[in-house]
Parts: structure tokens; sequence; C-alpha cells
């Protein structure tokens, strides 16, 4: 071993070296970033068992859309705080009656879940419309949507 060590002692003060090195790394990150294992979105989500949108319930929302004579198709994605929701209207619709579309999304939420969550509405068609897609925003400490602008 001995001998080893005095034959090749460049590779070895190199290989120490190396794993001071990653030693003082490890160290660093785990000061630094301590919590890494926890969500990404932190604390930030705290509470929200109480409020949770059911799986149940985004099929509720589907549901009482696509019963609307207006609406082809419509989907639910929730992100966090943010209930994203994409409607498919018919070719038909006017922009009035597609921003009447969030009534029922807000009708079908609890009171609680209105105030926790942002709700993002996406409108669009199939064909190309030059005032289509629409997105509508609504805050949890508002009560109404506010719209990208009108084309």
């Amino acid at each position: 071993m001995k001998k080893f060590i005095k034959n090749n002692k460049l590779t070895v003060i190199t290989f120490i070296i190396c794993v001071i090195f990653v030693i003082i790394v490890f160290a660093v990150k785990l000061t630094f970033f301590p919590d890494e294992a926890k969500a990404i979105y932190g604390d930030r989500l705290e509470g929200i068992e109480e409020v949770e949108i059911t799986s149940k319930e985004q099929d509720n929302i589907i549901s009482k859309l696509e019963e609307k004579a207006e609406v082809k198709k419509a989907e639910v994605d929730i992100k966090g705080r943010i209930l994203n929701v994409i409607i498919t209207v018919n070719d038909d619709v006017e922009l009035d009656a597609a921003k009447a579309l969030t009534g029922t999304i807000t009708d079908t939420l609890e009171k609680e879940q209105t105030s926790y969550y942002d709700i993002q509405v996406f409108v669009k068609k199939d064909n190309d419309d030059a005032r289509y897609p629409i997105i509508g925003y609504k805050h949890q400490d508002k009560d109404t949507f506010s719209w990208s602008k009108d084309r």
C-alpha cells in the first residue's frame, strides 16, 4: 500500500482533493437548500385540504359546462391554487355568451373554494375566429373575472 501511494502521489492527492470537494459541495447544498424534499409550493398551499376541489367536483364542472348549448368540450386542470378551465365553444357563439359561461363554474364551486383558488378560463373555438381565444381570470379576492382585450 505504501509503495502504491509513493508511486502514485499525484493521483492519490487528486483523489483526496476531489473527495473533500464533494463533501464541501454537499455541506453547502444542505446549508442553503435544507427543505428540497418539500413540495415546490413550500407552505403556500397550507389549508388546501379543507377546500380541495376533488375529481368528482371537477367532473361536475365539466358536465355542467358541456350541458350548455354553446359548449363543445370542457377540460379542468388544477395547478396549486389555480383552477384552469379550457372551454371549446361552438363556431356561432358570441363573446358575451362565452364570457357568461364563467357563471357556471363559480356557481358549481362553494364560496370557500372560490375564495381560495384563482380561476383561469380559456375560451377557444375550433375555427379561425380572430376574436378567439379569450382568457378570463378571477383572483381569489375578487368577485368578477377580468378578460383579455376584446379583439
